[in-house]
């Protein structure tokens, strides 16, 4: 978990400086999961929160960063053959740094993430870590911000798409949202975000 937060941490201190226009913004995240197949079925929910930072700098450079972290509110269930069914507890923390380049409507960008998770099924637990490339574009209107982006280009196997949208609705007051699917299609996921926060 602490490996997680070095490096956003680190670039925070740069985006800080220097920045045009910034939005921080805190997050009310839900990830859902289901994968069945002839013998076990899984089918969990995962809720939680975190922050955003994003700044379009003056040069033209664009630092984004988000720290999320999401956990059963419930116990999730595996089924083995039926209606056979064992608790489990899974919980996710995730964070990405991205970079790209204003050319003027478009903001391209890659993106570099790194997640922890934890599964524990009774008495056990199993841990993972893992990171994963991302690309994607800010779109910018007069009045609004969209976003589309491709997470884990090189993980076939937890390749994502997500889309958002960046609000600013006074000075003082921005909102967002975004919702993503999973590309894999022994695991139907769906990933959603509410934002709220602030430009400055």
């Amino acid at each position: 978990m602490k490996k997680l937060l070095v490096l956003p941490l680190v670039l925070l201190s740069f985006c800080v400086i220097e920045a045009n226009e910034r939005y921080f913004l805190v997050s009310y995240d839900q990830a859902t999961a289901e994968a069945k197949d002839d013998v076990s079925s899984v089918d969990t929910t995962l809720e939680g929160g975190g922050f955003r930072l994003l700044s379009f700098q003056d040069d033209g450079r664009y630092i984004g960063l988000r720290i999320s972290y999401v956990s059963d509110n419930s116990e999730s269930k595996i089924c083995v053959r039926g209606p056979d069914c064992v608790s489990s507890f899974s919980a996710i923390a995730s964070s990405f740094v991205e970079v790209g380049w204003d050319t003027g409507r478009w903001t391209p960008f890659i993106g570099l993430s790194f997640t922890s998770s934890e599964v524990r099924l009774m008495d056990e637990s199993d841990r993972e870590e893992s990171r994963g490339l991302s690309a994607g574009s800010w779109l910018q209107f007069d009045t609004f911000l969209l976003r589309g982006a491709v997470a884990h280009i090189d993980d076939e196997d937890n390749r994502a798409i997500s889309g958002g949208v960046l609000y600013p609705v006074r000075t003082n007051l921005t909102l967002g949202g975004e919702i993503g699917m999973n590309l894999n299609s022994d695991l139907d996921g769906f990933k959603i975000s509410l934002q709220i926060g602030r430009t400055f």
